[in-house]
């Protein structure tokens, strides 16, 4: 995957987790990456403890304001001259039952999950068709594959349909040379199951018996941005120790 290096990608939402971890291997590959948080201050203190210099762009934007999406494409075009590659990383969600569910709270879900990857993603596609080459990186997850087991039905529903957007991009961008892929991680050692009790974890049945840790995730997504993957496009790479196989 070296031939990341000098290429430019954004990754939202990568100022902690599993974006974090792909910003900070792109970063180690010679990438130049636009960093996104909903905080500029948080935003630059990552850049620093990545290495700051001109090769990282610290980028602000509150991804459920539907135009900031697009934005922060055009920054980091205007910033590096182009964007190579896009990782759809930001998003959000938590537990909750089918009954409690409100209205508001699933549109603010679909915006952040679905909405806000939709609008980076037309940017970036218009950007890359200039050059008739890139990859775009949709973040899904497990919860996309079938009931809301873990997650509240909204994020089932808004992770299904990044997989669906993922596919219809895939086969209308093709012939420009641009792929689009996802990956689906399962349950991922990050603050958003860093409540998750040692006998919880073990009930999840993981077959590799343990959670992913960030790292993990993010090379799978790296091969997905590079050329060792030039032939790949319109897939879903499950990274979840095992915990799906079978469907």
């Amino acid at each position: 995957m070296q031939d990341l290096q000098d290429k430019i990608v954004l990754v939202t939402g990568s100022t902690r987790g599993i974006g974090r971890a792909v910003a900070e291997a792109l970063v180690v590959l010679g990438a130049r990456v636009g960093l996104h948080g909903r905080s500029l201050e948080r935003t630059e203190a990552v850049r620093e403890e990545l290495g700051g210099g001109e090769g990282i762009q610290a980028l602000a934007a509150d991804l459920t304001v539907p135009d900031r999406g697009a934005r922060i494409v055009e920054q980091v075009i205007q910033h590096f001259g182009g964007i190579d590659g896009l990782v759809n990383n930001a998003g959000g969600g938590k537990p909750a039952s089918f009954r409690a569910l409100e209205l508001e709270e699933w549109r603010r879900t679909q915006a952040v999950n679905v909405e806000a990857a939709l609008t980076t993603s037309q940017a970036a596609y218009n950007a890359m068709r200039q050059h008739r080459s890139g990859s775009i990186v949709n973040i899904s997850s497990i919860a996309a594959h079938g009931p809301g087991k873990w997650m509240g039905a909204d994020y089932a529903a808004s992770k299904a349909a990044l997989v669906s957007l993922t596919k219809s991009l895939a086969f209308e961008a093709a012939r420009f040379g641009i792929r689009c892929n996802a990956v689906s991680p399962g349950f991922v050692d990050t603050d958003m199951t860093a409540l998750l009790t040692t006998e919880r974890q073990q009930s999840l049945g993981i077959p590799l018996g343990r959670l992913a840790k960030p790292a993990e995730v993010a090379q799978a997504v790296l091969f997905l941005l590079s050329d060792a993957s030039s032939y790949i496009t319109g897939q879903v790479l499950h990274v979840d120790g095992g915990l799906w196989m079978g469907g």
